[in-house]
């Protein structure tokens, strides 16, 4: 339905402005006026939430898109405004009002608008996948069924945040040896683009027998200079190449593989998905959510086709009636500390409790893993990079050195 934004006056001649949902501009007149207030101005603004992939965005859509900590601050706004006794819909529009971001504020309009029309919370914020996935969704129909719709809000809110606090601790320890190595390429671009070429045309007025080495760097350095556009043409490929394999079965299964078999990377990529699966089904269990139900809605979270497969097989033999710590066992993609503490879980009755641990002890372990790798890197760049410039130097040095030696 499409969104409107107005602005005009109320009954008492103050200015108001805001967002209205409606079929058409007159319906969406019709509608403010039965509630006081007189639009002068009225446009209707593009409805970009629910991005189908049938859409061709612009270069720049990205960037207009909302970010994860604007949803949980909304989420905990909400429980905070429902724990209050306020009903649904002022709770909504209380959002509304307290919501910066643009396009989210054109979401909870348009949701306000299908609760109004009687729809529950969990249905209206479902027709938005690319906001609000399974798991808030079918968190938020457990709450509206228990009557705790402000406690599972919160839980949701706490569970976003802890994920991002996650991910950007883990992007500020690969900022450094980042920087690094875009510093080397940097340095060794210009070396090869500004200084050899000089070196080269001095070395080509010697008649004397050059090194083994300068010989090869003169080499290196003239295919560089005529074929340095193969360079991000090979990216270019890469990068296509990459992407047609993640859109086939077979091509995102042998990618998921790879990374969980690349050594350093694959030990974090395994505890980064089984922590981001406890997680989940941590925070669903609690949430009074049916052990089937909820693996079957936490399974996407683990962001690997491998472990997914495990998690499937693990859900059917559950549905037959099978406990979860033996499946888990034999699907040797689980870690062992996370099947005893599943198995501690289900025979004291803390299923979701120990699943919680599992989730903080392997975040922890992949915060140590990425800061070891991190560590490991930065010393392995600053040797690369110092190798290539020695060897570089010693290129050159070398044959003025002979050159000298002569002459005396």
């Amino acid at each position: 339905m499409p969104v409107y934004e107005y602005k005009g006056f109320d009954r008492r001649g103050k200015k108001a402005k805001g967002l209205v949902t409606a079929e058409s501009a007159a319906a969406a007149r019709i509608k403010l006026s039965q509630v006081g207030v007189i639009p002068t101005d009225m446009r209707e603004t593009r409805d970009e939430s629910r991005f189908p992939p049938t859409n061709r965005l612009s270069p720049l859509s990205r960037f207009r898109r909302v970010h994860p900590s604007e949803i949980s601050t909304a989420m905990r706004h909400l429980s905070t405004l429902i724990s209050s006794g306020l009903p649904l819909l002022q709770c909504l529009t209380g959002i509304i009002d307290q919501t910066a971001a643009p396009l989210l504020k054109k979401v909870f309009s348009q949701v306000k608008e299908k609760v109004t029309e009687g729809s529950p919370l969990w249905s209206a914020l479902s027709g938005y996948p690319t906001l609000f996935g399974s798991v808030h969704v079918n968190m938020i129909r457990a709450g509206e069924s228990g009557g705790a719709l402000d406690v599972i809000l919160e839980r949701l809110a706490d569970f976003s945040e802890k994920n991002s606090r996650l991910k950007k601790r883990i992007e500020a320890a690969l900022v450094y040896p980042t920087f690094l190595v875009l510093v080397s390429v940097v340095i060794l671009v210009f070396l090869m683009s500004f200084v050899m070429p000089k070196v080269i045309a001095l070395f080509q007025g010697m008649r004397a027998v050059l090194p083994w080495s300068t010989r090869a760097l003169i080499t290196a350095t003239v295919l560089a200079k005529q074929f340095w556009w193969m360079m991000p043409l090979g990216i270019i490929f890469l990068v296509i190449m990459y992407s047609l394999l993640q859109k086939t079965t077979r091509g995102r299964r042998s990618l998921d593989r790879l990374r969980l078999v690349t050594p350093l990377f694959g030990t974090i990529n395994r505890k980064g998905a089984v922590a981001r699966f406890t997680r989940t089904l941590s925070v669903l269990l609690g949430s009074g959510i049916p052990l089937v139900q909820a693996l079957e809605i936490a399974r996407p979270s683990v962001g690997n086709v491998i472990i997914e497969d495990s998690i499937r097989e693990t859900t059917r033999l559950v549905g037959e009636g099978s406990d979860l710590a033996g499946p888990m066992k034999r699907s040797m993609n689980f870690p062992a500390l996370v099947v005893q503490l599943v198995n501690a879980g289900e025979q004291s009755g803390e299923l979701g409790p120990m699943l919680a641990k599992a989730a903080d002890v392997y975040d922890g372990e992949v915060e140590s893993s990425v800061a070891t790798v991190t560590a490991l890197l930065e010393p392995v760049v600053i040797l690369g990079m110092g190798v290539v410039v020695g060897f570089i130097v010693i290129s050159v040095l070398l044959p003025i050195l002979d050159l000298t030696g002569n002459i005396k």
